[in-house]
This record gives structure tokens, C-alpha cells and sequence, in this order.
């Protein structure tokens, strides 16, 4: 194969060195990225059956560096794997004349001939010197991950796609999980989401959330969306009824009585306040996370946000309850203030969990006592 044919392909505009020679690896050619996207002007039949040649590309391409890493840790010789190096060149070769398409493909291919230029692919029996032959392996690794995560760019929406579409409003996929087998590296996995959560209406009815790596379904109808939004607010509503409500149970010796009701109601709204703070303050962290990168809060996107998280916002809501009913029944009606109420809000998880650990105490020490007094009953009685 020529240099010239793949000199004015490299990406970026890098110019090939003039004294470089077919036994002088190519540089390696840190090319722009495009953002994930459908080339327009292709049918759906023909992006899948491109996508379905672009994932048979990537298992050869894994194959390949699977092959090369076990040279590299010494499992295989160099002579053993000439042959089997041989047939993948020649596949990769192959398959790249039979998948169409623009920019992002051709940055595939022009990977690809900076790997035929390496000498352990283009000569597999000529074994270098230890130091080169190392080099060699080093850069060959990187521009196989190059190749993956290109291939991904193209294939892995379109997958993500699929499995939105057949799933329900509020259900999320771990995309690290479900793709981990196309783009084995982390790395280039989060970068792959990265793009997702940035690139607009890549996704067809899907929310990314970068940081715990899930992807979120949510209803496109917009009256289903409003839906939800009422439903929020109603669970909100309810909740403040029921709050109101415990302080009117003739019950007796119950904590709550009428006249505390005006203080639920405010410690009501504190706790709510409480999470509402927790969020702003784990956003300005993640913030800070991204090395000062503000992250991305599209207003418009709120509606889609509550429709995705339905079931987790009305969880939250009743975990809010609980919390404000721990805290009047462990600490008593008069500790029922906005301070406290808010800081149960803020710290609803903990406060939840301690409450629930001391619920779980209480109940076992109780039901312990029944059970002896039933063993003790005699048996005439």
C-alpha cells in the first residue's frame, strides 16, 4: 500500500515527515473528535448494515490487540502469531473496502493504515530489538483503543437507541455494564458517554447521567411528561396532608396533637427545602469535580428529568416523610423546628437509615419480649 494514498487522509491536517520510509512506524496523530451522530444522506438499512460491519471491524481489531498484548507479557512469540497477524491485516483490509461512509470512517481507515505502516504488522517473522520491539507494541495498543472508541462513536449510539426504545419511561440501563464488552477500556467508555450527555438529540428519548454511568428513559409525549410533573406535585401535596393528619389521631399517648400541626406543616416545607439544598450543593461538587467545568443544567430538560425519575422522586418524597416523622417521634413535638427539620432534609439518606436501623432495634426488642411472655404463659392457662 502506498504512504501517499493515506497522507492527505491524516486527520488534523498532519503533514507526513519527507524522509519517512515504508519501515518507519507513522507517527501517532492526535485527531479532533467528532461529536456522535447519523451521517446524513444514509438510509437506516445502510447505517445498519455499515454498523454491523463496523462491529465485525472492531472484533478483529480486539482480536488483534489481544494477540499483541500476549506478545508484549511474553504468553506468545512474535513467530508464533506471524501467521494469525497475517490473516487479521488482511481481514481488516477487506472489510474496510466494504463499509461506506464519511469523516467518522475515514478516521477508522486512516488508523488503520498507521498500523499497516508498523513493522510488526507489515513483517510479523522480522523480530526487532527488545526496546523497539516494545515501542512498536506500545503504539500498536494505542491505535487498536483508537479504533475501538471510533467504531464505538459510530455503533454504540444507534445500540443505545434500541434499548430505549424498548424500554418504559423511568427504567435506566448501567451503560458501562452494557457496553463493556465493545469498548473493554474505561476510559474510553466515560468518554463515549461524555460525548452522549453533550452532543444534542443524539439520543431518542434518553437522559445520560455521566457520573453513575446510567442512561435514562423518558416518555415523549409531552402530556405524559405534564403527567408526571402533577403527579410530583400531588405526592408532595398528599404527604403534607398525611403530616397534618398524624397530628389528629385520638390515639393515646400519641407524640402529635392538634396543636403542633402548624409546626409539621413548616418542618414540611424545611425538609423539602433541605433536600433542594442537598441537590444545589452535590451539583457545585460535581462542578468542581470536572476540573471547573460547569455542568450542563438546561432548563428545558426539567420536565424530561422528573418524567425519567419519576419512581426515584416519589421515593424521595416518602423518604422526606419519614424523615420529618423520625425526627417528631425520636426527639419529640418541641425539636420539630425549621433548623432541624432542614437539616433532616439535607441529610435525608442517614437520617433515613439511622432511623430505620433504630425501628428495626425497637421492633426485634419488642417482639423478644412477646415471645418470653408467651413462654412463660403455663400451658392451663
Amino acid at each position: 500500500m502506498g504512504i501517499s494514498a493515506s497522507v492527505h487522509d491524516i486527520q488534523a491536517g498532519v503533514q507526513m515527515p519527507a524522509a519517512m520510509t515504508t519501515n518507519t512506524a507513522q507517527p501517532r496523530v492526535q485527531a479532533r473528535m467528532a461529536p456522535p451522530g447519523h451521517p446524513s444522506g444514509d438510509s437506516a438499512a445502510a447505517d445498519k448494515e455499515r454498523n454491523q460491519r463496523l462491529r465485525e471491524l472492531r472484533d478483529e481489531i480486539q482480536d488483534l490487540r489481544s494477540v499483541l498484548a500476549s506478545v508484549r507479557s511474553g504468553e506468545s512469540k512474535l513467530a508464533d502469531v506471524a501467521d494469525y497477524i497475517d490473516k487479521a491485516r488482511s481481514d481488516v483490509r477487506a472489510l474496510l473496502t466494504l463499509i461506506p461512509g464519511a469523516e467518522p470512517v475515514r478516521r477508522i481507515t486512516n488508523t488503520w493504515d498507521q498500523i499497516e505502516l508498523t513493522g510488526l504488522i507489515r513483517d510479523p517473522r522480522t523480530l526487532p530489538d527488545a526496546q523497539e520491539l516494545l515501542r512498536q507494541l506500545t503504539s500498536l495498543d494505542q491505535l487498536c483503543r483508537r479504533i475501538e472508541f471510533q467504531v464505538g462513536l459510530i455503533t454504540i449510539p444507534e445500540r443505545v437507541n434500541e434499548w430505549l426504545r424498548l424500554a418504559r419511561p423511568g427504567y435506566f440501563f448501567p451503560f458501562h455494564m452494557v457496553f463493556e464488552d465493545e469498548l473493554p477500556d474505561v476510559e474510553e467508555r466515560t468518554r463515549l458517554l461524555n460525548h452522549l450527555a453533550w452532543a444534542p438529540r443524539v439520543l431518542e428519548g434518553g437522559l445520560v447521567s455521566v457520573e453513575t454511568g446510567l442512561i435514562y428513559r423518558y416518555s415523549e409525549n409531552p402530556l405524559h411528561r405534564l403527567g408526571t410533573l402533577a403527579g410530583v406535585g400531588l405526592a408532595i401535596l398528599v404527604a403534607a396532608m398525611l403530616a397534618i393528619g398524624v397530628c389528629y389521631l385520638p390515639v393515646k399517648d400519641w407524640p402529635l396533637s392538634p396543636e403542633n400541626a402548624s409546626a409539621v406543616l413548616v418542618g414540611w416545607g424545611a425538609v423539602l427545602m433541605g433536600v433542594l439544598v442537598h441537590i444545589g450543593v452535590a451539583t457545585a461538587k460535581q462542578s468542581q469535580s470536572q476540573a471547573g467545568r460547569p455542568p450542563i443544567i438546561a432548563a428545558g430538560d426539567a420536565l424530561l428529568w422528573i418524567n425519567a425519575r419519576f419512581g426515584y422522586i416519589l421515593l424521595k418524597v416518602l423518604m422526606a416523610l419519614i424523615g420529618l416523622f423520625a425526627l417528631a417521634f425520636a426527639a419529640g413535638p418541641g425539636k420539630v423546628t425549621p433548623l432541624n427539620a432542614f437539616l433532616i432534609g439535607y441529610s435525608l439518606d442517614s437520617v433515613v437509615e439511622v432511623f430505620g436501623v433504630a425501628m428495626e432495634q425497637r421492633a426485634t426488642a419488642h417482639m423478644s419480649t412477646i415471645q418470653r411472655r408467651i413462654a412463660n404463659r403455663s400451658p392451663d392457662a
